[in-house]
């Protein structure tokens, strides 16, 4: 898990991007459901610009260091809920993902939201997590 959490990518964000550090918001875990058990390591983000913005920086960054995304980076952006995966030949996979601020409060319980307890205004939410089998090899998008 700690390689994980310590994977090159995960650093980066778009300038103005505020990491809301601590569990759940981010860190690595292991995590052991019903389809089996996997590796994450989370970065929750609380940002002033929009979901547009976040995904091109992605798309840009991620490529760069040699994350390609794994569908086309238009789709669902407008939707509550929205999920971005990339892919690397040989390192794990990292989803870029967003949530809506009612979806928040109802997964996380979060009351103020993180962005209150943070002090930025923000209002695109989103986690940037890097994810591998339990012994750390690659899981597709």
């Amino acid at each position: 898990m700690a390689e994980l959490d310590q994977l090159p990518a995960l650093d980066l964000h778009p300038k103005g991007a505020v990491v809301v550090a601590g569990e759940p918001w981010s860190g690595a875990d292991c995590v052991d459901d019903t389809a089996g058990a996997w590796l994450t390591a989370d970065r929750f983000y609380a940002y002033g610009g929009t979901r547009r913005e976040v995904v091109e920086y992605y798309g840009r960054e991620a490529s760069a260091l040699g994350w390609r995304p794994a569908d086309s980076l238009s789709r669902g952006l407008d939707r509550g809920y929205a999920v971005f995966c990339f892919e690397s030949a040989d390192r794990p996979s990292i989803t870029l993902s967003f949530d809506s601020p009612e979806d928040l409060r109802e997964f996380y319980g979060t009351q103020p939201h993180p962005a209150e307890l943070l002090g930025v205004d923000a209002r695109t939410f989103y986690s940037w997590s890097a994810e591998a089998e339990t012994d750390g090899s690659r899981i597709d998008c």
